[in-house]
């Protein structure tokens, strides 16, 4: 004979056939979540680097500038008479 059976019961069964999958579904998300920290993290410290590296090259003169520079002190030598030798001086 085959039992009636209510709403009350088929909600009571899928909610009981649901809750491991339910659980399994939070401590999968739980774990993707921590890895999001980590690359967070890793990002954060890459921006810092990027930022610091920045700041480095602000710092420094740029080489056709340096070539400018050298250009314009071997006129101003040239015309006071100064002579630049490249070798170690004593």
């Amino acid at each position: 004979m085959v039992e009636s059976l209510t709403k009350q019961d088929i909600k009571e069964a899928v909610v009981e056939a649901l809750e491991p999958l339910a659980t399994a579904i939070q401590q999968d998300f739980l774990k993707i979540n921590g890895r999001f920290d980590k690359v967070d993290t890793r990002l954060e410290n890459l921006e810092t680097g990027q930022e610091e590296i920045k700041l480095r090259l602000d710092n420094v003169a740029y080489r056709f500038e340096l070539q400018e520079l050298e250009r314009r002190i071997k006129i101003l030598e040239n015309k006071a008479g100064i002579k630049y030798s490249t070798s170690a001086q004593s």
